[in-house]
């Protein structure tokens, strides 16, 4: 993973964690929006990831 890659992980866990902090909910709607677009970025890196691994061999 590059540091641009981790880098907006991070911006965006943190982001998530603040904002359900301050809504007291996992529930709320901006919420879920950022759980969904956290999921999303996971899934394209890891993506990437085994992609890149599988090329070396």
């Amino acid at each position: 993973m590059d540091n641009h890659s981790y880098r907006r992980l991070e911006r965006l866990r943190g982001q998530l964690v603040d904002a359900a902090m301050r809504k007291d909910s996992f529930l709320d709607r901006d919420v879920i929006q950022l759980s969904q677009t956290l999921d999303q970025l996971i899934v394209k890196v890891q993506t990437e990831k085994t992609k890149a691994l599988s090329a070396r061999r």
